[in-house]
């Protein structure tokens, strides 16, 4: 009888203790869920990229203060547009056609939202249709500024022909180098001989060492961020200047080297080229 009185109390006391876990249970599972997220800044960052906008890129090529007019004539005449170098050589554009890749906008935390498949060829000659394009997609954030190759990466120049901007027919890839020109000027100087033809030629292109002439360009907003939002598609306005390609860092003189397409005036060149480029505005 003492020993069936034992079992129940024992009975007893485990029910308990059972229901005393379960509530602590419970309690537990009520605070957790009630607990702030441990990392709240990637939730926002998921979120933001659940929300997007189109960003608009239109590029305004210049010589300073001249937006570049693209010219044929040989020699020049009275009306040819003509524009001077930081050597004092006067010069005109009959060609004007450089790559830009790769892009990538800069957040205000310095961490980086990198675009997919950039690929756009700059044509001065077709100023509607290839100086302004669109960035699609856009998570809805701040950004600071924006980076790009002036060039093809790589890889792309790997991959043999392609389409759109890396076709072929774009008259920007070697074939029997099997890479792409990724900046190409083309006119007259009379600073070099020309006998009756354009005497003007920089090709610059490669990425194999020592000549690996990718380079990156940085433009900063300095004047206002890029507030990407719902509501309306921003455009970025960018200016390139051509004469920062032939003086900044390194001046380039015509009548020493009218005609370029590797070696080490190339890579001054693309030292230069990667400095082209700087806001003229940002518009909401």
């Amino acid at each position: 009888m003492l020993l069936a009185f034992a079992f129940f109390i024992l009975y007893i006391y485990s029910m308990k203790i059972a229901k005393l876990l379960s509530l602590a249970l419970v309690i537990a599972l009520i605070f957790s869920s009630c607990k702030k997220d441990p990392n709240p800044i990637d939730e926002e960052h998921v979120h933001n990229h659940e929300n997007t906008n189109d960003v608009v890129v239109n590029i305004t090529n210049v010589a300073d203060n001249q937006i570049i007019q693209l010219s044929s004539d040989v020699p020049f005449t009275a009306s040819t547009p003509k524009y001077i170098n930081a050597n004092n050589d006067t010069f005109s554009v009959s060609i004007l056609k450089y790559y830009i890749s790769n892009i990538k906008l800069k957040r205000p935390n310095g961490s980086y939202y990198v675009v997919p498949e950039t690929y756009f060829l700059i044509n001065a000659a077709d100023t509607i249709n290839t100086c302004k394009f669109v960035l699609k997609d856009i998570p809805v954030e701040n950004y600071i500024a924006m980076e790009f190759i002036v060039g093809v990466d790589s890889t792309r120049n790997c991959s043999g022909a392609q389409t759109g901007a890396l076709d072929p027919l774009n008259d920007m890839f070697w074939s029997w180098n099997q890479g792409y020109i990724f900046f190409k000027c083309e006119g007259y100087t009379s600073s070099a001989p020309h006998w009756g033809i354009s005497n003007l030629s920089y090709h610059i292109g490669g990425f194999i060492p020592p000549f690996n002439l990718i380079r990156w360009a940085n433009v900063p907003f300095t004047s206002t961020s890029l507030n990407v939002d719902q509501d309306h598609v921003s455009t970025i306005y960018l200016k390139a200047n051509l004469l920062e390609a032939f003086r900044n860092q390194n001046v380039i003189d015509f009548s020493v080297s009218p005609a370029v397409t590797g070696g080490p005036v190339a890579k001054q060149l693309a030292n230069n080229y990667s400095n082209m480029f700087v806001l003229s505005a940002i518009k909401h």
